[in-house]
């Protein structure tokens, strides 16, 4: 099996993560149209769990350990400005961008616990839960598609190629959510499920490629990790009440976010190099 693998990742990398992907899409998609636990608990914390599981498995089968697909904190200042200073301040961008739109509205902020995907909402204890299922979806998504792809990728295409390519299926990842809001009534018609397909697949491949900038040019999976979990946190306890609705202005939000931070590319690029005190390996880190 090792053997196979090995063979399989040079000669056919991508081939091998579209295979590791629709192994873990399998659990996403039970989770969230049969088990429905994000009806039930506001995280589809099952898929999340075990799509680590299968990275860590992954990793083992190949003789390797989660350093050596990142899992270091070799270049500190990198992780801390990009992950966790630069997101952040973009974050508050968005939020601005979207109270002066809507400044004739009075929007409002409220502290809450919802998961804006299924419209779950609780207390302290379900906001403590929505931050855990937070921490471990980065722990699989950044394993998978950053940690494990974009190494492997990149042994047979260029740098750029490898984070296009991760991103791609990072956008193809997030589509069943495209299905469960016209099942569940969040969209309807046609034309509610073409906004639903293109929110949840164009701006995942942009976000795909930020983190994978972020991953390859800082040596490190905490970079995105960090970002990822602050997003995604954010999302879950800040919103935005306008006339009495909730987030209605979030697609706005988000893109200002997203379309700042693809811009910012090069400048993070840059960044890395003047704070990196580890050079970045231009090569793939997995042994296989």
């Amino acid at each position: 099996m090792r053997k196979k693998l090995k063979d399989m990742s040079f000669s056919k990398p991508l081939i091998l993560s579209i295979c590791l992907m629709c192994i873990a899409m399998i659990f996403r998609i039970l989770d969230i149209f049969v088990f429905r636990l994000d009806d039930l608990l506001g995280e589809i914390i099952l898929s999340k769990v075990i799509g680590f599981i299968i990275v860590i498995l992954f990793v083992k089968m190949i003789g390797d350990n989660l350093s050596s697909i990142g899992f270091n904190v070799n270049n500190k200042w990198s992780i801390f400005i990009l992950g966790g200073v630069i997101t952040s301040a973009l974050m508050i961008l968005g939020y601005g961008g979207e109270f002066l739109i809507f400044a004739s509205d009075s929007p409002q902020l409220l502290i809450a616990a919802i998961d804006p995907k299924a419209g779950v909402t609780g207390g302290i204890s379900f906001a403590l839960f929505l931050l855990f299922g937070n921490a471990i979806n980065c722990f699989m998504e950044e394993g998978l598609f950053r940690g494990i792809m974009i190494p492997m990728l990149n042994r047979k295409y260029s740098v750029g190629m490898a984070i296009f390519l991760q991103a791609l299926l990072f956008g193809i990842w997030h589509i069943p959510w495209a299905f469960k809001w016209y099942i569940s009534g969040m969209v309807s018609g046609s034309g509610g499920f073409i906004m639903a397909l293109v929110i949840n697949f164009i701006p995942m491949i942009l976000i795909g490629i930020v983190f994978g900038v972020m991953y390859y040019y800082t040596n490190s999976i905490w970079t995105p990790w960090i970002s990822h979990f602050i997003i995604n946190s954010i999302l879950n306890l800040v919103h935005v009440s306008i006339n009495g609705e909730l987030n209605v202005g979030m697609t706005i939000r988000m893109s200002i976010f997203q379309s700042t931070i693809f811009i910012l590319i090069p400048v993070l690029i840059i960044l890395t190099k003047k704070l990196n005190k580890v050079r970045v390996e231009h090569i793939s880190r997995i042994n296989v």
